[in-house]
């Protein structure tokens, strides 16, 4: 039971019934009760207030009993005793003889008020208690004498003892005299300072609060939290340091890189005059041999025509003449194959070096592709009649627009290719392709069935002189000169257009020559019943 116990003895209003009743109010229960009916009750169904009434041979064990079987259960209990009866020793019972309901209603309301004071200050003091456990810095209360008034535990443990009533500069920092940086005299204008200071006790630091508190009956005092924050300081001291050094690193880095790319810069400088020096030399050596190798060429076919004509029919009479003959007219053979080898070069370094250098004359007209394309495949015939194992197809789908370019560069492409496919197919096909498509475009196509090119190189294959190991151009005895492709994607770049290789399925390479087709007028073609084109001569 935690409200109050009363017994009251010669009450006016002797019938308990009439006594609850006058006990009743707005915000109280009351009943009257037996004490039978008091001990049987379940705890939730009492009332506020119970009245028992008792007998004068109750007096002496009833009340110990109903108030054992009450305790711990809040409300009150009202004894309605006889006049002249006392209460059992020992059980804390308040004895009010004579009270009527109304006195009685004023004592409960007293008990009432004081039992709300006392769970205010119980609830205030859990709060207190919490804060103090929790916080894990240092809490002081100090008088306007800088005296320490209150201080939680871990002041305590940092001041060796007690130090309630010791100076708080000795208490928390080991000094003589009151701190230089005590916010004292700001905390008594009633302002809240916050600071940061490093104790000389021992050189933490501590982030200081420090505020007025005024408490009731008290004179004013100064309250402080201080938390230690000497390992947050020592982390951003490390921060900081690092940092530092990082951006030491990146200034030095940053300088090496502008060294490193000024020194790259002066370089690429260099190296595009060389450049330029080599294309020029070049341009020079390939046009003064154009002249001596026209000769070697033409006299070594002379002499080779000659000799097998007016020669070799002497050569009959013995077999060491015919066999010496026969070497002598391969040896020119073969010279006279190096030597068209060796003018393709020539030719090609001369057109390379001169699309580098500005100085290619470009005849650009309207041009027919369809035409282009059967000069094309005249040119290319006789190398693949050789091979009776490899067919050349020719697939045009109709008439196709004209194009506004040079049509002996665009020939010069197709040769190439073409030749290329040759070179590097042994056997099955090689299709020659041109169509329109999307965003007013035309694309050529060369697809053979040879080995391929692997993917890591098909980008390399344009560059000067560069040739791959395996695939398309890896046959031994058919070697090119490593520009054909090279000149191929300076002409078309030269009009705004895409070269490059892909995979065909299930082997072979498809070399893709993708051109614009600006505003010309749309004609030629090749005619319906020659689409796809497959000449019998080219074919097996």
């Amino acid at each position: 039971m935690t409200g109050g116990r009363l017994f009251v003895a010669g009450s006016p209003e002797h019938d308990p019934r009439e006594l609850s009743a006058g006990i009743c109010a707005a915000h109280r229960r009351a009943a009257a009760l037996s004490w039978a009916a008091a001990l049987s009750l379940p705890p939730d169904t009492l009332p506020d207030v119970a009245v028992v009434a008792l007998t004068a041979t109750e007096t002496s064990d009833v009340p110990a009993r109903l108030l054992a079987r009450l305790t711990g259960l809040p409300g009150h209990v009202v004894f309605l005793a006889p006049a002249g009866a006392c209460p059992p020793e020992g059980l804390g019972l308040s004895q009010l003889p004579g009270l009527d309901a109304r006195g009685i209603g004023a004592v409960l309301d007293i008990l009432d008020e004081h039992n709300k004071e006392t769970l205010a200050t119980g609830r205030h003091e859990a709060w207190h208690t919490a804060f103090l456990a929790a916080f894990p810095g240092i809490i002081l209360a100090c008088d306007d004498a800088c005296h320490v008034v209150f201080a939680n535990a871990p002041l305590s443990r940092r001041a060796g003892c007690d130090p309630v009533a010791m100076p708080c500069h000795v208490a928390l920092h080991g000094r003589e005299k009151p701190c230089p940086w005590c916010p004292r005299q700001e905390v008594a204008k009633g302002q809240a300072v916050s600071m940061e200071i490093q104790s000389p006790l021992d050189g933490r630091f501590f982030a200081a609060t420090s505020a007025p508190l005024n408490l009731p009956g008290c004179p004013p005092l100064m309250l402080t939290l201080c938390n230690d924050v000497t390992d947050r300081n020592m982390a951003l001291s490390r921060l900081k340091s690092l940092n530092r050094d990082l951006e030491r690193r990146v200034t030095e880095r940053t300088d090496t890189l502008a060294r490193q790319a000024e020194e790259l810069a002066d370089a690429n400088t260099r190296l595009r005059e060389l450049d330029a020096l080599k294309s020029g030399f070049l341009a020079t050596v390939t046009h003064d041999l154009r002249t001596p190798l026209t000769s070697v060429l033409g006299f070594a076919k002379l002499t080779r025509r000659d000799f097998i004509k007016d020669f070799m029919p002497f050569s009959e009479v013995s077999d060491k003449l015919r066999r010496k003959g026969n070497r002598i007219a391969d040896n020119l053979a073969i010279i006279e194959t190096e030597g068209a080898r060796l003018t393709r070069l020539v030719n090609d370094f001369l057109d390379l070096s001169k699309i580098e250098s500005g100085r290619l004359n470009w005849n650009d007209q309207d041009t027919d592709p369809a035409d282009v394309i059967r000069s094309a495949v005249a040119a290319v015939g006789g190398e693949y009649e050789q091979n009776e194992r490899l067919a050349l197809v020719v697939d045009i789908p109709g008439a196709l627009p004209r194009l506004r370019l040079d049509p002996d560069r665009l020939m010069q492409v197709l040769v190439n290719l073409l030749t290329n496919a040759a070179r590097h197919t042994g056997e099955g096909e090689v299709t020659l392709s041109a169509r329109m498509v999307s965003n007013g475009r035309m694309q050529f196509s060369v697809a053979d069935t040879g080995p391929g090119i692997p993917a890591q190189e098909r980008e390399r294959i344009f560059d000067k002189f560069y040739q791959t190991r395996q695939g398309d151009t890896t046959a031994q005895t058919k070697k090119g000169t490593g520009l054909g492709l090279a000149i191929c994607k300076q002409i078309v770049e030269r009009y705004g257009g895409v070269i490059r290789a892909e995979d065909r399925e299930p082997h072979g390479t498809v070399f893709v020559v993708d051109l614009p087709t600006g505003q010309s007028d749309q004609g030629g073609g090749l005619p319906a019943d020659d689409a796809p084109l497959r000449p019998g001569l080219l074919s097996s």
